[in-house]
């Protein structure tokens, strides 16, 4: 099944999974809470812990390779302004910001 569930402090929506478009933009345009700032990779507040799905994402950027420690990552969380969907499947994902 093709979902995309995005898990907030507001609660839960389940979207779409569109290709290539980042997490902080899907949630823009779904009129989702998901903190951002600077959606470059540098301000960490769209820090997302990815709960299932991570095969049908893209690698790791170098931006989150800058910005979240080696553990983080280890431990599924990735940056929401640079995670991309890179084929359908079933992903989940959790804003958890610091």
């Amino acid at each position: 099944m093709e979902t995309l569930t995005l898990v907030t402090r507001s609660g839960t929506q389940q979207l779409p999974p569109v290709i290539d478009q980042t997490i902080v933009k899907l949630a823009k345009q779904y009129k989702i809470s998901w903190g951002y700032a600077c959606e470059r990779g540098i301000c960490a507040q769209c820090r997302t812990k990815v709960v299932e799905g991570a095969e049908f994402l893209n690698d790791v950027t170098q931006e989150e390779k800058l910005r979240l420690k080696k553990t983080e990552r280890s431990a599924g969380f990735r940056l929401g302004c640079q995670i991309q969907i890179k084929r359908p499947g079933k992903i989940t994902l959790a804003h958890v910001p610091y």
